[in-house]
């Protein structure tokens, strides 16, 4: 899957350099879950460009686009999302 979140990277990239894909998952073998963030933030306008941007990608999955939440530190992209602190 590795290939797969290098590919999509790459495209939302040409979409917009800013463009982050934080996490993919596959949840099942016809679905896959995009978590992306921007420095602007992610809204629902966003995961829609995201969505039509990979439109290609509906031919084969269902496409599923947000953002990771506020757990994640935009600090360290690499990073998994984190547990909150009290």
């Amino acid at each position: 899957m590795t290939d797969l979140k290098d590919s999509i990277q790459q495209q939302l990239s040409e979409l917009d350099s800013e463009l982050d894909l934080v996490a993919l998952e596959q949840p099942g073998s016809a679905t896959l879950r995009l978590f992306i963030d921007h420095p602007g933030g992610v809204d629902l306008a966003l995961c829609e460009r995201v969505t039509r941007h990979l439109e290609h990608l509906r031919a084969d999955y269902s496409l599923e686009v947000s953002s990771p939440g506020p757990k994640y530190s935009r600090t360290n992209p690499t990073s998994e999302p984190t547990e909150e602190r009290p």
